[in-house]
């Protein structure tokens, strides 16, 4: 994007750091899409000592709230993640060019109230994308993790798991073992067959093994999980110092789409809804507007036109 300024990175402070698409595209088609970037996140954080107090993952862009003690490293820290992410993205869906806007959005936090306010900011994305009603009942924040193992699936008994499950699961702790992040091949081939519950609980393991949101310094600026989650239902926060594109308000609209294209109009996955040629993906924009009252903007950033 034209015209933004290279970000302030101070050390020893938090940061809350923005990365929305080009183009405003949609980034998450799928639940794959988000634990492999979860997964590299958090590789690489590790690697670079980085702490990391919370994630937002939304359709069209993420947030951070991380502590940086060397900007160095915290530079080289966004700079891998997004690099290893975006290969690893557009070889699977046959894309090119960069994911994210450069540079990535990011606003140093000095006193505690500015803290709180960027915490609730970020936690509270979904809710404020309609995505959820309260801050720990959106996955992709990962706030529930902070009190429960598998707060979205039943509780998994490894021993008792089908021998597919229990395969899926000794993949992701091994990937997990060795640093290495999770890819697309690597899902897809030990989730195939998985019941809709099983793959609940796949989902739940593969964020809690890769998990390094260190949630109790997150915590400690609200004084009690429960306090906090109190907090943030009670105050959305605020982001006075990153400007953001927030014309989608209801993050809904995309969901329905992509049952629409993979379910309703048997295109199966959005691998191959985003592989037709152009004119195609335009015809289908016109179906979707006038059957499922999407705007002219919103269908753009879901076929990538």
């Amino acid at each position: 994007m034209k015209g933004r300024k290279i970000p302030i990175v101070k050390a020893d402070t938090v940061h809350h750091v923005y990365q929305n698409t080009r183009n405003g595209y949609l980034l998450f088609y799928s639940v794959k899409d988000y634990l492999i970037l979860f997964s590299v996140i958090t590789v690489i954080a590790r690697r670079y000592g980085i702490q990391i107090l919370g994630i937002c993952m939304m359709p069209d862009h993420i947030h951070l709230i991380v502590y940086v003690c060397d900007p160095e490293r915290f530079r080289a820290f966004v700079r891998d993640y997004t690099s290893i992410f975006t290969r690893i993205y557009n070889h699977h869906y046959g894309l090119s060019g960069s994911l994210f806007n450069t540079p990535f959005g990011c606003a140093p936090k000095i006193i505690h109230k500015k803290i709180r306010s960027a915490i609730a900011y970020v936690y509270n994305n979904p809710v404020e994308g309609h995505l959820a009603l309260r801050a720990e009942e959106d996955r992709w924040n990962f706030l529930a993790y902070a009190a429960e193992k598998y707060p979205f699936s039943e509780k998994l008994r490894i021993d008792k798991a089908r021998w597919a499950l229990r395969k899926a699961l000794y993949t992701v702790k091994a990937c997990r073992k060795n640093c290495r992040w999770m890819d697309y091949t690597e899902i897809e081939k030990v989730t195939d067959g998985l019941s809709s519950r099983e793959l609940q609980q796949f989902t739940d393991y593969t964020i809690r093994k890769y998990n390094c949101i260190d949630y109790d310094a997150a915590i400690n600026y609200y004084g009690s999980y429960d306090k906090m989650v109190t907090a943030l239902n009670a105050n959305t926060g605020s982001e006075y110092d990153l400007t953001e594109d927030t014309f989608a308000k209801d993050y809904r609209i995309y969901k329905t789409m992509i049952l629409a294209l993979c379910h309703g109009m048997k295109m199966e996955t959005m691998e191959n809804v985003l592989s037709l040629p152009r004119a195609n993906r335009y015809r289908l924009k016109q179906r979707l507007i006038r059957n499922k009252g999407a705007t002219d903007k919103e269908v753009a950033k879901l076929l990538r036109l």
